[in-house]
């Protein structure tokens, strides 16, 4: 299973993060491709790819980290509360969490950073909270 998909089953696999997002096409608003569909309700997550993805090596071990930048956006409505919130779950499923790749015994051990603000453009009628995932795991 692709770094990609464990992000997206975990904040899946959340009642306490679906239940405060919006139903797009029959599923919670959990976006992990480039764009977000147009007539995407918000709140949603968001998770375009990849911020990095290095190699580690040693005498023993190989493997990689990768980090990836999930954002919560929500609408503007002059309270904060509801995007720190569903910023503050993401934080709780992610941070040194184990999450399984579905191969046996290869995992991603995860550390979460955050929520820190997410830049809208001016006079938007969106806020958004940046959740940054590391995640590691050995092979290759």
């Amino acid at each position: 299973m692709d770094f990609t998909q464990v992000i997206y089953d975990t904040q899946a696999g959340s009642s306490a993060l679906v239940a405060g997002l919006g139903v797009y096409a029959g599923a919670p608003c959990i976006f992990t491709s480039r764009t977000v569909p147009a007539m995407a309700p918000r709140p949603y997550t968001w998770s375009p790819g990849d911020v990095a993805n290095e190699p580690f090596e040693s005498k023993d071990l190989r493997g990689r980290v990768i980090e990836r930048d999930i954002w919560v956006v929500c609408d503007d409505n002059g309270n904060e509360d509801e995007v720190e919130s569903l910023a503050r779950v993401l934080l709780g499923l992610f941070h040194r969490a184990v999450l399984d790749m579905g191969s046996g015994n290869t995992n991603y051990i995860t550390e979460a950073s955050g929520p820190r603000v997410g830049p809208t453009a001016d006079k938007s009628a969106v806020t958004a909270r940046i959740v940054t995932v590391r995640a590691t795991y050995q092979g290759d």
